[in-house]
């Protein structure tokens, strides 16, 4: 037991506890979907109990009430990073739910304060919603810009302006063939200025299509440029490339890898993406030099696959290629890292930590996907 008061306590996660965590998961992001279905507990106790670098010490906790109902819950997912060789315990803060927090103002900030007293050399979280980074804020942590400054580009203004309406509203769906049919006729107006241009012949980096075993390789191989970064290993991002591979609510995934003319691997980029949709960049590595034509070769692949625009997450390295490539920038989640030895931040507040994607969380199925 961490914490207790008023009869409600904070403790480690139990596995009899999954059916109710579950259900607070519907109630919270699902709602109009009443039962949990057998699929989302079994993925939940996958990716809480047998996480390959799963860690007794660094577990989920549940806010539970003096009746003994689990009313609120933080997700906390293990990570092992080096920063120059040197091997640190991470932990990242995935989604925090509160059953009716009205009634429990003070359950979600109990659950953070909890994970953030935990063993770990590093707390991270990179999709904290405008609610948590309430809640980090009031304990003096502040957001990472470099890492929170989400992004859009559009190449179908009129589909994605659609899509992105349906998020919201549930019957927008229906104006999908008038969006389609107003980019058709803009683009044979020559209207169309949002389009990717193909990428130019002359570019010094050429990307191709990769198997996920290649695109795992690479990602290997591509890490040690980072100063701090996961201590990756075949077997934990064959695992994590995995999961990923399932989340098809974005569309189908493409793995690309990038070499110079001479043969050297500069660049690798994972994305999920549908015609009409709006795509999904899930995590791209590169040298400095190659930044540019990755992202060319991104906004190409995703405009020819039919995609109405495609969206990311905060990647530092990449922010001033996309800057000047037509992107918008916007908030909607956002990164918060805390370490009581604060050099451990310095490589996050310059932008050279590899600490989010697939090094994060943003692989699980729990964001953006859905459970039969």
């Amino acid at each position: 037991m961490l914490e207790q008061a008023d009869k409600a306590v904070v403790r480690d996660l139990e596995r009899e506890d999954l059916p109710a965590v579950a259900q607070l998961f519907q109630n919270t992001f699902r709602r109009g979907i009443p039962a949990p279905p057998p699929s989302l507990v079994e993925y939940l106790r996958e990716i809480l109990f047998e996480h390959p670098w799963h860690d007794e010490a660094i577990r989920s906790k549940v806010y539970v009430s003096g009746r003994g109902v689990v009313q609120g819950f933080i997700g906390v997912f293990p990570g092992r990073f080096e920063f120059d060789g040197r091997p640190l315990r991470a932990a990242f803060a995935g989604s925090m739910m509160v059953e009716r927090p009205e009634q429990n103002p003070l359950a979600g900030a109990r659950l953070l304060r909890a994970f953030l007293a935990g063993p770990q050399d590093i707390s991270l979280t990179e999709t904290a919603n405008s609610v948590a980074l309430g809640m980090w804020q009031k304990l003096s942590l502040r957001p990472d810009v470099g890492y929170s400054l989400n992004w859009l580009r559009v190449f179908r203004p009129a589909t994605a302006t659609v899509r992105i309406m349906e998020t919201r509203w549930g019957a927008a769906g229906l104006l999908k063939p008038l969006g389609s049919l107003a980019d058709t006729m803009s683009e044979k107006a020559g209207l169309s200025v949002l389009r990717a241009p193909a990428p130019a012949g002359a570019r010094s980096t050429g990307f191709r299509d990769a198997s996920q075993q290649e695109f795992r390789d690479a990602l290997l191989a591509l890490s040690h440029e980072y100063p701090l970064r996961p201590q990756w290993d075949d077997k934990l991002l064959d695992w994590l490339i995995g999961h990923a591979a399932q989340k098809r609510s974005f569309g189908t995934p493409s793995w690309r890898v990038g070499e110079t003319r001479t043969g050297k691997l500069v660049g690798a980029y994972a994305y999920f993406g549908r015609p009409g949709g709006i795509a999904w960049l899930l995590q791209a590595l590169s040298s400095p030099a190659a930044a540019g034509d990755l992202v060319d070769d991104l906004f190409s692949q995703a405009d020819a696959q039919g995609c109405a625009g495609l969206r990311g997450a905060g990647h530092p390295w990449l922010a001033p290629e996309l800057i000047s490539r037509k992107t918008t920038f916007y908030g909607r989640s956002y990164y918060l890292a805390h370490a009581r030895d604060k050099e451990l931040l310095q490589p996050i507040r310059a932008g050279q930590a590899l600490v989010s994607g697939l090094a994060g969380e943003n692989w699980m199925r729990l964001i953006g996907d859905t459970f039969d």
